[in-house]
């Protein structure tokens, strides 16, 4: 019975999507383990379809990825000047996150446009790196921030610590979880197993509770101290990182699990999720600079004004 429910899935599967049948290599239905959150079960390589519509596909396919590379160059421009200015550890990992954001991109292109240079291996193991290890350099930025923010908190470390550790055991897991998908002329898919969609939007949920309540620490630390700087607005950016970020989550994380007709769109749309966290943390970063140099320029400003009155006083 679970055999038959396994052909009669794949089959409808292949043949909405318009895919020829007759050239199916890929493996046995009957032998599928099949699990109720699961989707993830074809395994096809080199199904041809008619020219036309497989150039439509491959240009479909690209268009996302190009415009995700034009904003990840521009991310890893902005975190290579930030760098240049001031080169501490939240800057490194800033431009770590936008680099492996590029590479990522560089290679999906690669294989649409020449499928000979890299193989569908290649490209899931860059995806597979901005999961574990760029998800988990952004969410050591905004706890580091947070960390020191807190004047150095034991609870703000050891929740980041956790954080972290967690963000980086379930993305590397998504080495097993992601299946690759070979079809067209050497194209590929990646589709993720569902118990590891949802085992992320649960880590990626608590994270971002747990970064909430440490920013909201800090505004109560600067707040008690009456001291209303710049950090007040950098912890402004903290919430608002926070709460874009749970919106990106919730809403990647309900494409991937009610449209099944997007199966093998799941790297495309975690890219775009990965790209919308990149680009807040950019930006806030750049901002809180921008400020911190305002702020620089404007205590100058003052000194030498201040400066100034009191050698006219001594001449009068």
């Amino acid at each position: 019975m679970t055999a038959k429910i396994a052909e009669s899935t794949l089959n409808n599967t292949l043949r909405d999507a318009g895919i020829d049948l007759s050239k199916y290599v890929g493996i046995d239905p009957t032998v599928v383990d099949l699990f109720p959150l699961s989707k993830v079960m074809g395994d096809w390589e080199y199904v041809y379809l008619s020219h036309a519509e497989e150039y439509r596909q491959i240009g479909a396919a690209l268009v996302p990825v190009v415009v995700l590379l034009i904003r990840f160059t521009c991310n890893t421009l902005m975190a290579g000047k930030m760098l240049h200015k001031r080169r501490d550890s939240v800057f490194w990992l800033n431009l770590l996150q936008c680099v492996l954001g590029v590479a990522a991109a560089v290679c999906a292109i690669i294989r649409g446009l020449a499928p000979w240079a890299i193989s569908c291996k290649g490209v899931s193991s860059s995806a597979e790196a901005n999961v574990y290890v760029g998800t988990s350099a952004i969410v050591g930025i905004l706890f580091v921030k947070a960390y020191y923010g807190t004047k150095h908190s034991r609870i703000v470390l050891c929740i980041g610590a956790l954080a972290i550790l967690l963000t980086f055991a379930v993305g590397l897991m998504s080495i097993w979880a992601m299946v690759t998908f070979e079809y067209g002329s050497g194209r590929c898919a990646m589709a993720l197993d569902y118990r590891w969609i949802i085992s992320k939007f649960v880590v990626d949920i608590a994270s971002n509770v747990s970064l909430t309540g440490c920013f909201l620490y800090a505004i109560w630390l600067q707040t008690r101290n009456k001291k209303h700087h710049v950090s007040w607005l950098l912890f402004q950016d903290g919430l608002i990182y926070g709460f874009g970020v749970a919106v990106s989550n919730v809403a990647t994380n309900a494409i991937v699990l009610n449209m099944h007709s997007l199966t093998f769109w799941h790297a495309h749309i975690y890219a775009v999720d990965y790209c919308i966290v990149s680009t807040l943390v950019c930006r806030q970063l750049w901002q809180a600079r921008v400020r911190y140099a305002r702020h620089r320029r404007t205590n100058r400003i003052k000194i030498t004004e201040a400066g100034a009155a009191i050698l006219l006083r001594r001449r009068r």
